[in-house]
């Protein structure tokens, strides 16, 4: 997931104006996409040779492989009635820095191929309704463009995971108690190895909790620090999922936060998460996930009241 996050943050500070309907810009040129499993992001930061970013947003969208996308363009009063562009851009995510220069090539249309692109006509208002046809597994970009000037109005990234997830949990948890979460996987390949975690932390400290990375452009020289709380971890390399970065996190993880992960071949995996009696009450940010050798399967969250 970390890779996802953090090409995403490059994406979002070139084109820094979507945002989820939750937080509407008067001004015009944003996004909103239906159907998305919304999951809250971290404070992002990337140093690289092409320039800084911070990632700006408070969501990033998930969709489940096969799912339809749709979503509307709210543009301005200059824009009503025009017709625009919106482009499907699969990125590469074998590499981050390999999809970083990918998204550079979004500025010269003609250097992309997209994987799907939509002519749509805004209304009297400037808005305007699409729908995207089911994506395969994968990270993409969608631009909304303006055909004539072909210049980028608006931008956001996606991601399509292989797995469709559910979570089952109680909504209120008392500290002490035993949280009990099910993990199912409604969509995906059957009989092969995954992995099942969920992990819990306070909503204070999830929002506190930053990633700063930097590099020469080079893989190797990469660095990544991940800093939850009063600790910190740091990550050498490109990032890639793996059971070695979930051990290294372990150890910074806060006091008032609890882990638990099982592998499994069946489609569901129930866990405990075990609450310390020094628990303040409050919000916390339940994160359940899925992943194999092919990479992170699903995500999702929910909020968990403590009491």
């Amino acid at each position: 997931m970390f890779i996802i996050f953090c090409v995403s943050g490059a994406l979002a500070q070139n084109y820094n104006n979507y945002t989820l309907p939750t937080y509407p810009s008067m001004s015009g040129g944003w996004l909103a996409l239906g159907g998305a499993n919304d999951v809250l992001m971290p404070h992002i930061n990337l140093k690289m040779p092409e320039g800084n970013w911070t990632y700006p947003y408070d969501y990033y969208p998930v969709f489940a492989r096969n799912q339809n996308v749709t979503g509307t363009f709210f543009g301005t009063s200059r824009t009503a009635g025009s017709t625009i562009g919106v482009i499907v851009l699969k990125l590469d995510t074998s590499s981050f820095q390999e999809a970083l220069r990918e998204l550079y090539k979004t500025e010269a249309f003609d250097r992309v191929e997209p994987t799907g692109f939509k002519s749509i006509t805004l209304n009297g208002t400037g808005i305007g309704h699409f729908s995207i046809n089911c994506l395969t597994s994968g990270l993409y970009v969608l631009l909304v463009v303006d055909l004539k000037k072909l210049s980028v109005l608006s931008a956001l990234p996606m991601f399509a995971t292989d797995d469709e997830i559910s979570v089952e949990s109680p909504d209120i948890a008392a500290k002490g108690e035993t949280l009990k979460v099910k993990i199912k996987v409604l969509q995906g390949q059957r009989n092969i190895s995954r992995m099942y975690g969920a992990a819990i932390v306070s909503l204070e400290t999830y929002r506190a909790a930053s990633i700063n990375t930097s590099s020469n452009g080079l893989k190797d020289k990469m660095t990544s620090v991940i800093s939850l709380g009063n600790k910190s971890l740091k990550l050498v390399g490109e990032p890639k999922i793996s059971q070695t970065i979930v051990d290294q996190i372990l150890p910074i993880l806060p006091d008032d936060s609890a882990l638990a992960m099982a592998e499994s071949n069946k489609t569901e995996s129930e866990m405990y998460l075990i609450h310390d009696g020094d628990w303040k009450p409050g919000r916390y940010v339940l994160t359940c996930g899925v992943y194999s050798n092919n990479g992170l399967g699903g995500i999702r969250q929910k909020i968990i009241e403590m009491v």
